[in-house]
């Protein structure tokens, strides 16, 4: 099956169940990632779903939920589910750290993670998310996510991609994903932007004095491992996008 039909298929298989299980109290679901802006890699990519429900689920019901949805997505031949909860009242304003009611990522070649609060996990990927949502989300169930989520001012969104850029440098072992975050926070930087990130790296291509490293991100992308990327060239190139955003941000 084709990879981009692939994962609109588990996400509709995710919005069948949060039907089942929360039934009026779900507001709307949402594809967001590469399910939404394009560029799905079969090897690589997740199924990124954005919930929301009408107020906050009892404990039972969340955790059925957070069970149920681990259930599915180890049926799945991708990477797995990323999967965050929101109340209707948290994505109509969202603050500077989101408060989602729920954060899980499961799957077959992905690390489980559960987490129920919001302090505990970095609030720039929450950020950075609902601003691609509001923006790009492919509809699962409600209406369109402008209705829904309310807007994020740019310099917030900014500030996310700063935090974005130091996380990948601190903490990412997967060098091609720090190339491909590093173009796609670039692109949006000059352009105000959200983007698939084989898009973004086509548009940082003839940009950069280094394309062989888009190049090379790319093809790993795609499950080549014939191209190893030098983490000296990496931080290079992340280090001038950082420089860039910083220069926008200004003091």
């Amino acid at each position: 099956m084709d990879p981009d039909e692939l994962v609109q298929g588990c996400g509709r298989a995710a919005a069948a169940l949060l039907r089942e299980l929360l039934g009026d109290d779900l507001v709307a679901a949402y594809l967001i990632g590469s399910g939404a802006l394009g560029g799905v890699s079969a090897v690589q990519s997740d199924v990124d779903v954005v919930a929301v429900c009408a107020a906050p689920l009892p404990g039972a019901v969340e955790r059925g939920l957070a069970a149920r949805l681990c259930e599915l997505a180890m049926t799945w031949p991708l990477r797995g589910l990323e999967f965050v909860l929101y109340t209707r009242a948290a994505v109509a304003d969202p603050a500077r750290v989101p408060g989602w009611e729920l954060n899980l990522t499961v799957g077959p070649r992905m690390d489980h993670h559960l987490s129920r609060d919001p302090v505990a996990d970095p609030p720039h990927w929450f950020v950075l998310d609902l601003d691609i949502l509001r923006g790009h989300g492919r509809t699962l169930a409600g209406p369109p996510p402008a209705e829904v989520v309310g807007p994020i001012p740019r310099r917030r969104v900014l500030e996310a991609v700063r935090a974005s850029l130091l996380w990948h440098g601190e903490h990412e072992p997967n060098l091609s994903q720090s190339v491909l975050n590093a173009c796609r926070g670039w692109r949006f930087t000059e352009e105000g932007g959200w983007s698939s990130k084989r898009d973004a790296a086509a548009w940082a291509r003839p940009r950069t004095g280094d394309p062989a490293l888009i190049d090379a991100a790319l093809a790993v992308r795609a499950g080549d491992p014939a191209h190893p990327l030098d983490p000296a060239r990496v931080a290079a190139f992340t280090r001038r996008v950082l420089e860039r955003v910083e220069r926008e941000l200004g003091p």
